[in-house]
């Protein structure tokens, strides 16, 4: 979804990398956006900019507008994608250590590389993206909500920015996380962990860990839209669902 990719005309080895980041990360996003169908977009906008014109430096109002300008600016709409960056801006001035601010608002900066033109612009959103959440992070290292947003938008960098070690310890922890009782994630975002770490583990040889991490994210929820990946990898390694 998310089209033009950065790299695509000096370093066009590495351009389907790119491409495959930019459209799993955006399947991602848009699959986390929890606004009703039954609204559009515009609705949904206009009501809280009515809310935040009476109150403009209310925070939660200001973080709702830039969620919902985030989702819609994952689904190839320019316009909304400048409006989440502002949002989320003003929520930072008032707030700096608004954690899941941050991670969002570096999140939106690579969401303008893919709408830059020339191919250093790019890269210099993705990377100025990268720092934002990366210091979101820091400030909340403990919040596995923003961990997972730094993971989900990284995990198919290719290898040349840099971010394989940060995304491998990032999924190692969220595994972990996704075990606990008392954990703020959900069974989707579980799910899409264990894709993920599992295929970390893939990628460096250990089958028999990733078929085990593959395997308890597919019982989580057998049947949902999140398990259709983890079955792929089971079936590709010719691994029983069980």
């Amino acid at each position: 979804m998310l089209a033009s990719l950065f790299f695509e005309v000096y370093v066009l080895p590495i351009t389907c990398d790119m491409k495959k980041w930019f459209h799993v990360f955006v399947l991602i996003s848009w699959s986390l956006a929890t606004a009703s169908a039954a609204e559009t977009f515009a609705e949904r906008l206009a009501a809280l900019q009515g809310r935040l014109q009476s109150d403009p430096t209310n925070t939660l109002v200001l973080f709702q507008l830039g969620e919902l300008c985030y989702h819609e600016g994952a689904n190839k709409n320019e316009k909304a994608v400048i409006l989440a960056e502002d949002y989320f801006k003003r929520l930072l001035a008032i707030e700096p250590n608004h954690a899941m601010a941050r991670v969002r608002y570096g999140s939106v900066l690579t969401m303008k590389a893919r709408d830059a033109y020339a191919p250093m612009t790019r890269i210099n959103y993705v990377k100025a993206g990268n720092r934002e959440m990366d210091a979101a992070v820091k400030i909340a290292p403990d919040d596995a909500q923003v961990r997972f947003a730094q993971t989900v938008n990284n995990f198919h960098m290719p290898d040349i920015i840099g971010r394989e070690e940060i995304v491998q310890v990032d999924l190692a922890w969220l595994w972990q996380q996704a075990q606990l009782a008392d954990t703020k994630l959900d069974v989707g975002q579980k799910q899409t962990i264990a894709l993920y770490y599992g295929q970390t583990l893939e990628k460096k040889k250990k089958f028999d860990e990733a078929i085990q991490i593959w395997r308890a994210g597919l019982a989580l929820a057998p049947e949902s839209q999140d398990a259709a990946p983890l079955k792929e990898q089971l079936t590709k390694h010719n691994a029983p669902f069980k």
